[in-house]
């Protein structure tokens, strides 16, 4: 069974209250739990929050289950992967991969999903796979899959020995700043513009 999680805090220092920014008429993580919820390999997608906006107006409204998590795992200072273990721990035993689906990439597609997680389903010599820019070896932040028991045992989605997936720049971006929050809106206006035109 697959996990995919999506891990949502309320605060931001550089882009405040990034996660439920408006994006093209939809909250930031709208347009993540929407592509995890078509994707054909995850078994269930999760919300992980310390926000009760999050939680209750955006997660839930989107049709997502959430698994609470304390403040003191929001801050800066907090490991992403004690987020992960939380979130295994509660979900259940019955999950033998993770993938992990930041909101700050909205324009992955369901089809990037299902690519890194069969990655790492699908090669077993290998424990986890992650999504790269095209023409880069670095993570671009869109999707890291992983095998649970490598994670309990302190695996780390920046082992440069991880299987790859490469993704086109337009589908890269990841919202730090303001900049790349106009960005993203630039590149998802694009992409809405033709099924407008259809309605419109």
């Amino acid at each position: 069974m697959i996990l995919g999680l999506i891990p949502a805090r309320g605060g931001s220092k550089r882009l405040p209250r990034k996660n439920v920014r408006m994006l093209c008429g939809r909250p930031l993580i709208a347009w993540t739990i929407i592509e995890a919820k078509r994707a054909g390999r995850l078994d269930r997608v999760v919300v992980t929050t310390e926000d009760d906006e999050i939680a209750e107006m955006t997660a839930r409204y989107y049709g997502c289950a959430v698994i609470r998590r304390p403040a003191h795992m929001a801050s800066d200072l907090c490991s992403i992967y004690h987020c992960i273990l939380l979130a295994c721990a509660r979900a259940g035993p019955a999950y033998d991969v993770l993938t992990l689906l930041h909101p700050t990439s909205p324009l992955r597609l369901a089809e990037d999903i299902d690519a890194v997680t069969a990655l790492c389903v699908d090669q077993v010599t290998v424990p986890a796979a992650i999504s790269v820019e095209t023409g880069k070896d670095v993570p671009n932040a869109a999707v890291y899959s992983g095998r649970v028991s490598w994670l309990r045992d302190g695996g780390c989605f920046d082992d440069p020995s991880l299987l790859r997936y490469e993704m086109p720049a337009e589908r890269s971006v990841d919202i730090n700043t303001l900049e790349d929050f106009e960005r993203a809106e630039a590149e998802m206006k694009k992409r809405i513009a033709p099924v407008d035109a259809m309605f419109g």
